[in-house]
């Protein structure tokens, strides 16, 4: 029966990994952009293949889904009250997504726009007021 279960200098271990990796996170963050495939330049290149239009273009068609598999109840108070609320959600994961981004933007390539680097500070092209104003239209 000892055997199934996880040995507690296991978790004990991952838990100090992750109390002191935070001391070390400056360091990876800078390794991290140096990466050519984590450059600041492939990170420019997926970030505009995501601009306004294209975010809209996604949103549209989310709601559209939405719509056609959740709408379609039998009772249409339901059905609009359930919309919303996927409509709600959609809304908070895409505010999510674009606080990950920002924060990791600014945590990796920050630090390199700082000492020099080319380009400046990378910003992400779709605003969440805008996502947030198109689930609610």
């Amino acid at each position: 029966m000892l055997k199934s279960q996880p040995s507690s200098s296991t978790s004990s271990s991952a838990s100090a990994d992750n109390s002191s990796g935070s001391t070390g996170a400056t360091a990876s963050a800078s390794a991290i952009a140096l990466r050519p495939s984590h450059s600041r330049s492939a990170a420019k290149k997926i970030l505009a293949s995501y601009d306004s239009k294209e975010v809209r273009k996604g949103v549209e068609t989310l709601k559209k889904r939405i719509e056609k598999h959740f709408g379609d109840a039998d009772d249409a108070a339901l059905a609009r009250g359930l919309v919303a609320k996927v409509f709600r959600e959609c809304e908070n994961r895409y505010a999510d997504g674009w606080e990950r981004m920002r924060a990791v933007l600014d945590r990796v390539y920050a630090a390199e726009a700082g000492s020099g680097g080319a380009g400046g500070i990378l910003d992400i092209e779709w605003r969440k007021d805008e996502v947030a104003g198109l689930f609610r239209r």
